[in-house]
């Protein structure tokens, strides 16, 4: 938002310099982007007036003007402009002046008649960049012979504030200047107003549709309004400081009021409203044209205004074509309503950038709507002329204030403890008052309040107190060293433990680790997590940062393509970090939970002269998954099962289990996700959730038996759907009593057997810590170990 200084110091004036007010702007927690002195070109353009005015012998078009400018000497000038008349006051430059883009100005014979200067416009002193043909008309009480610069007013400090979602008391005129007496300890602001008596009684009756949301509207009539009329030069200027200056006198009311006091209006042709106003949602693939967007397909969250045959406008100021004022329009509906958040959120997912939304996605108060829908109509009575017809008003709430009232605690002993300063009872008590504040109880340790109307983002006890401090001012608050009680000790968090050592191993893999924000695509989310809800942000970054993460995946995947757009052939990265569901048992309905994920891509080793390069596979994958596991648990505790994941290819997917809990999955990526973002076709993630880890036990260390190993191989037959995990699951349960290493060394699929069954070669290495085994030992193992196969999986032994 811009403005000028000069129009804030028409709502606060404190005695300081404007260095000083910028800095308590900032203070206030108001970011100011720019200053910039506003300094007009022009020189010697002064004031003076028509005494005499009469056609041009030799021109229809041009008339001959005796000029006063205060001096003895009458000036004699020749002008073109149509509203040029006699006991006007006007802008003249004369012989010497510089007019725009360092125009000067001469003495000139014109159609053999002398002028000794030029009537201007504001174009010509270039201001508010409309050309026009009429000169200036000034009022009877300006001075003649002064100076246009100083009679405007026009050096002034143009100030561009940035405003963050959580102040929108900040988006006007009035809370700013509100912040600047609280912080130079001036009267409160207070509004007031002039009301109009009511002339007419033609209203329309208001209707909302919307269940269990907040709605607030106010309209009313005016008739009789004259809208071929020229904006007022006070309101001209200051809309032009601000780059809001249009052409059409009811565009600059409204951003008149918006800028001043932060609240959006909206006026149509109330002779194209038919009968009376509702509020209700939009009917599936419904349009609305208008001159702004020419078309957006609405649907069933999209809320609408509408009569008893067409929609008339959607907020954010939409009006239909069919209802847009011009210069004709003589009748007009002039409203002012407050949405429920939820509704600006929808509409800004079907259009782009829209001021009025972004004042109502920041939140506006709802306690100014009135004052603002009479203010505007003091300004278009006192402008365009009309009838003022009486307000209608409708509220889907029976309380009129629909800012719920929140009692807020604020604890004095905390508000010293998270400040490290005291700050005396009585001046927090001081600023509460002058902020506004309702203070509802006051006890020794604690103060209950209600936050004002405008400030939405007032939610809990850290934001009074942080409310207090930005008065009371941070250079207040003397350094001081935190003092707290640390215990040192040795012992890690599982957790933690687990994280040093997996992210050390994969830094000495070759992995990189990244970091990626919290806030991701919905879209690319709800296409890997296709059957999960996320939560939505309500003031987002970015529409490709509107959603918090279910997965690490999805900034995993968003840097290997911005990578592989640069020609890196082969990356391997890994996070750590939170993700976010929702879960109604949760606090706040939200479940927090740390992953450990990672990504690879391309080829397995840089280009070298040596050796041919490989594509990085599925099993390049597992092998650094289990070895990040093996640091904390033993591999037989280790299991990967075939399992179908919506963002992994179906046949190369896999869930991970430690002891038969869950606690991650890893795969290829799904050939439709890989597609859609153009990613090679070698790309594999694994993601393990760092909560659902089982605490590894303590590992017992025991000396390597003496004794000679003792190896026996065999080869059996088994379908081909069968894991090997089931077949190593039941040797071990046979040899539970025995330490034997079983390994699988070769897999073979014969032709003879239809391709149904699958040959495995499995090797077992035995080794006691008492004795050296016999060989009848051994085979009565192996021929046990056969026979418990048999039994429970029917393989065949092959010879």
């Amino acid at each position: 938002m811009k403005f000028s200084e000069n129009w804030l110091r028409e709502w606060v004036n404190p005695n300081i310099d404007s260095i000083t007010l910028q800095n308590q702007i900032i203070d206030s927690g108001i970011e100011i982007e720019s200053v910039n002195f506003f300094n007009p070109t022009f020189k010697g353009v002064i004031v003076g007036k028509i005494i005499s005015c009469f056609n041009h012998p030799k021109s229809k078009k041009l008339k001959i003007i005796k000029l006063d400018i205060g001096r003895e000497k009458v000036l004699n000038i020749v002008c073109g402009a149509p509203n040029c008349r006699n006991n006007i006051k006007v802008v003249v430059a004369t012989i010497g002046s510089v007019l725009r883009n360092q125009f000067k100005i001469d003495l000139k014979i014109i159609q053999g008649v002398k002028s000794e200067g030029m009537l201007c416009s504001f174009f010509e002193l270039g201001l508010f960049n409309n050309y026009s043909n009429d000169i200036i008309e000034l009022p009877k009480k300006a001075p003649v012979g002064a100076q246009i610069k100083d009679y405007f007013l026009l050096q002034d400090n143009i100030i561009k504030i940035s405003a963050t979602p959580n102040r929108a008391d900040s988006l006007s005129i009035l809370g700013i200047a509100r912040n600047i007496a609280v912080i130079n300890n001036l009267e409160k602001i207070k509004l007031k107003l002039n009301v109009l008596s009511e002339e007419i009684v033609d209203k329309f009756p208001i209707n909302i549709n919307v269940r269990k949301k907040n709605i607030n509207f106010f309209g009313r009539i005016i008739k009789n309004t004259n809208l071929n009329v020229s904006t007022p030069f006070w309101m001209k200027k200051k809309l032009f400081f601000c780059d809001l200056l249009s052409k059409n006198i009811i565009d600059n009311i409204i951003n008149y009021v918006l800028i001043e006091i932060g609240q959006p209006l909206n006026i149509i042709d109330a002779n194209k409203i038919n009968r009376f106003i509702q509020i209700s949602m939009s009917n599936e693939k419904e349009f609305l044209h208008s001159n702004a967007y020419p078309k957006i397909i609405l649907n069933k969250n999209i809320l609408s205004f509408s009569d008893n045959k067409k929609i008339l406008f959607i907020p954010g100021n939409i009006n239909s074509q069919s209802v847009e004022i011009n210069e004709k329009t003589t009748s007009i509906f002039l409203c002012s309503y407050y949405i429920d958040r939820e509704f600006t959120l929808n509409i800004l997912k079907k259009i782009n950038n829209n001021k009025i939304l972004d004042y109502h996605n920041y939140g506006i108060d709802p306690n100014l709507q009135k004052y603002a829908l009479q203010y505007a109509t003091n300004l278009i009575i006192k402008i365009c002329g009309g009838q003022v017809g009486p307000i209608s008003k409708k509220v889907q709430k029976q309380d009129t204030n629909l800012i719920l009232v929140k009692k807020i605690k604020l604890n004095l002993n905390k508000f010293k403890k998270l400040v490290g300063h005291t700050i005396q009872f009585s001046l927090i008590l001081n600023i509460l008052s002058r902020l506004e504040y309702i203070v509802l109880d006051v006890q020794k340790e604690y103060l209950e309040v209600i936050p004002p109307g405008w400030r939405s983002d007032i939610l809990i006890e850290e934001d009074i107190i942080s409310d207090i401090l930005r008065i009371y001012n941070y250079n207040n608050i003397l350094f001081s060293p935190i003092k707290e009680k640390l215990i040192f000790t040795q012992k890690k968090d599982f957790q933690e433990d687990l994280l040093d050592k997996a992210t050390s191993f994969l830094a000495f893999r070759g992995y990189h680790e990244i970091i990626t924000y919290s806030f991701v695509n919905p879209d690319l989310q709800s296409i890997m997590f296709p059957n999960i809800h996320s939560l939505l942000l309500s003031n987002p970054i970015s529409k490709d940062l509107s959603s918090m993460r279910l997965s690490l995946w999805p900034g995993l995947l968003k840097s290997v393509v911005y990578n592989s757009n640069r020609r890196q052939d082969s990356m391997c990265l890994f996070e750590r970090g939170f993700c976010f569901s929702i879960d109604k048992n949760k606090i706040l309905g939200v479940n927090q939970e740390l992953f450990l994920a990672g990504i690879i891509s391309g080829f397995k080793e840089k280009e070298n002269w040596f050796s041919k390069r490989r594509k990085l596979d599925f099993y390049d994958l597992k092998g650094d998954v289990e070895s990040v596991l093996e640091l904390v648990h033993n591999k037989k505790n280790i299991e990967f099962k075939n399992s179908k994941i919506p963002s992994l290819h179906p046949e190369q997917s896999a869930k991970i289990y430690i002891n038969n809990l869950f606690i991650g999955r890893m795969g290829k990526i799904n050939p439709r996700l890989e597609k859609q973002l153009n990613l090679d076709s070698s790309t594999f993630l694994f993601e393990l959730s760092l909560n659902n880890i089982p605490i590894a036990p303590f590992f017992k260390i025991k000396k390597v038996s003496k004794f000679p190993e003792s190896r026996r191989d065999i080869a059996i037959l088994v379908k081909k759907d069968i894991l090997f995990s089931e077949i190593i699951k039941i040797c071990k349960k046979f040899f539970l009593n025995q330490a034997v290493d079983i390994n699988l060394f070769d897999v073979y699929f014969p032709h003879d057997t239809s391709n149904e069954q699958k040959s495995l070669g499995i090797s077992f290495i035995f080794q006691d810590q008492n004795k050296t085994l016999e060989e009848n030992e051994i085979n009565l193992m192996i021929d046990g170990c056969v026979k418990a196969l048999k039994d429970e999986l029917n393989i065949t032994l092959r010879m």
